[in-house]
């Protein structure tokens, strides 16, 4: 049976021109504002795109997703590749002490998290450092006509859409698939006491964001 990171993988392996573009500029995102030699923590890290690209920059690398089958992916990926830890995990309880990373990427999962949005952004800034970044990104207020396409050209199992919030069939794992405008992305962040320092809309499809933490003066 087909699960949330089995659909994923079809989107990333044939993507829309949309999709291309949004992967295309994720990577030079991450590899323009990712620092040499820096410690980054991969949120939601399915098979291990994401990290094949900030190898580029860093090769201190950890990446958690709650997934089993997505794990063992990015595990086989990046098998030549040791200096990566792949771990299996919660984005609500991250297992690191507070202070860790130097950057956190958070793409392509706040749309997943119901209403556990805030919850994953505040325990995000917990293991960030003090001076570091979160860079998130996530389908924008325009991605929905997009999104339909490509979930039906898939033929990912919908179960209900509530206005632009599509509903998989539970077994596809990941329930949920949100869309987000530049102010509810802002206030997300503010709930999380989260500032956000740059926002980039791609191609009317998503947003990067780069979220710091608010510093004692």
């Amino acid at each position: 049976m087909s699960t949330n990171i089995d659909y994923w993988e079809k989107i990333i392996k044939n993507p829309t021109e949309s999709y291309k573009r949004l992967f295309e500029e994720q990577k030079k995102y991450l590899t323009e504002h990712i620092k040499k030699n820096s410690s980054v923590l991969d949120i939601g890290c399915g098979d291990g795109k994401n990290i094949e690209t900030i190898l580029l920059v860093t090769d201190s690398i950890t990446g958690i997703d709650n997934d089993q089958k997505a794990v063992d992916h990015a595990k086989k990926n990046l098998l030549s590749k040791p200096s990566v830890k792949i771990l299996l995990g919660n984005a609500l309880a991250l297992p690191f002490p507070n202070n860790s990373f130097d950057f956190i990427v958070f793409f392509d999962i706040l749309e997943n998290l119901e209403r556990h949005k805030v919850a994953a952004l505040i325990e995000a800034s917990r293991v960030l450092k003090k001076d570091g970044e979160i860079f998130l990104g996530s389908y924008s207020e325009d991605a929905f006509d997009e999104r339909i396409k490509i979930y039906k050209r898939d033929n990912i199992p919908i179960a209900k859409i509530d206005g632009t919030k599509v509903v998989f069939d539970k077994s596809v794992g990941a329930n949920e698939s949100e869309q987000f405008s530049e102010k509810e992305l802002r206030d997300l962040s503010i709930a999380a006491d989260l500032k956000m320092s740059d926002v980039v809309n791609i191609d009317h499809i998503g947003y990067i964001c780069t979220l710091k933490k608010y510093l004692d003066l």
